[in-house]
């Protein structure tokens, strides 16, 4: 059971304050809407009560759904070992319900594409924190190796797990 975090670059370097490329600079102004449910009003993203599209308020693209069509995950997460081959279906639903309660506090959070492999799974997100957050959860659940590489750059945070 060790947990590693390995930093890519210098430590004591300035970060950006806004790294996500994919978040508007200027704001969306005013109220807006994507087509996958979520709606920005008072500076934020989030689901709607219903999903009837609001009146008035401009269509946008979220940035989640721009990174899907881009196909460029802010997290990746690599889950493999003898033990995920014995309870990948446990591991699975710890997954699902994992994302579904975090795309309920942050709508722009979501599981971009997951491809299973021999003796493990690949998970691809459209936000850093869900992949740390799905990383932890089944380290709390099942032990094992835990490894976080991040950068301070824009590239993806990477997090491997392995029993």
């Amino acid at each position: 059971m060790v947990t590693k975090i390995k930093e890519t670059e210098g430590k004591g370097e300035r970060t950006p304050r806004s790294p996500d490329v994919y978040r508007n600079k200027e704001g969306v102004g005013g109220a807006a809407y994507c087509q996958c449910g979520a709606v920005f009003s008072n500076k934020r993203w989030h689901y709607a009560a219903c999903n009837a599209s609001p009146r008035g308020e401009q269509q946008v693209v979220c940035p989640a759904c721009h990174r899907i069509a881009d196909r460029n995950p802010a997290g990746i997460v690599t889950l493999k070992g003898s033990f995920f081959a014995a309870h990948g279906e446990e591991i699975d639903n710890l997954i699902k319900n994992t994302a579904e309660a975090a795309v309920m506090k942050n709508p722009l959070g979501r599981i971009m594409d997951i491809n299973r492999e021999k003796e493990g799974v690949t998970i691809t997100t459209t936000d850093a924190k869900l992949a740390q957050k799905i990383g932890r959860e089944v380290f709390k659940s099942h032990g094992g190796d835990l490894q976080f590489t991040s950068s301070h750059a824009v590239g993806p945070v990477r997090i491997s797990w392995s029993r």
